[in-house]
């Protein structure tokens, strides 16, 4: 049988004033059922080299197997900090056009970057955002404003960023693999298999159907419940 290849997450503890690349990502923007997570880690340049060696990438195109292994060896050797966003406050956002989901998600990047300044005040660094819009310098300038990052140039953003940056397909892989976490414990707490959260996983849709109108863990402005929400109530009324 073919062994599988180690993950060898140890190596030395850098430096305070290493240059740090920040990769900041979200999992579960979209499943009508559970959480969604935000996740921001920061490498180093070896641990940038450590990445490629594994290919760490968007979490959706990696085996849940080795996506798991790869989360364990990122959180081992990296920094990193979650944001665990539940469907009340999801729900609330959505309702909310002055909040709406985009806002809501860039209030969550804001403090985990301000949550990674405060851990490395004397590293030089490079925040790279998976944008959840698409005009991303108003969404920079709005995030600066609200992390306290004020150095625009070093604060970017791109569409589908998890694809070529490592530091932020490093941030989609602990951001899955929490939210794949937090789902299987919503399984146990619940005692029925409830599929992976999204509408078109048949045991998800028939755990909704069924759910009372109070359920914490369904997203209730969501199409798959009956009510669409308004095409502008995903948008950041600044962007």
């Amino acid at each position: 049988m073919k062994r599988r290849k180690a993950i060898r997450p140890a190596r030395k503890e850098p430096s305070a004033d290493e240059f740090r690349y920040v990769g900041v990502d979200e999992a579960g923007r979209g499943p009508v059922l559970g959480p969604m997570v935000i996740a921001i880690c920061a490498l180093t340049d070896r641990d940038r080299r450590w990445c490629a060696t594994h290919n760490v990438t968007d979490s959706k195109l990696i085996p849940p197997a080795k996506r798991d292994r790869l989360a364990e060896a990122l959180r081992e050797r990296c920094w990193f900090a979650t944001a665990v966003i539940q469907p009340p406050e999801i729900d609330e956002a959505v309702r909310n056009r002055s909040v709406t989901l985009n806002g809501l998600e860039t209030k969550y990047m804001a403090q985990l970057i301000k949550q990674f300044r405060e851990a490395h005040l004397d590293s030089p660094a490079e925040i790279m955002v998976d944008a959840p819009v698409r005009k991303t310098m108003p969404f920079r300038q709005l995030l600066s404003y609200m992390s306290g990052w004020t150095d625009v140039a070093t604060l970017k953003a791109e569409n589908e960023a998890d694809l070529w940056h490592r530091h932020v397909g490093a941030a989609s892989i602990i951001a899955k693999a929490e939210r794949e976490r937090l789902m299987h414990e919503l399984t146990e707490k619940i005692g029925r298999d409830i599929g992976c959260g999204y509408a078109h996983d048949s045991q998800s849709l028939a755990y909704v159907h069924s759910a009372q109108k109070d359920d914490p863990h369904v997203r209730w402005t969501w199409l798959t419940c009956g009510k669409p929400p308004e095409p502008e109530d995903f948008m950041e009324p600044l962007l």
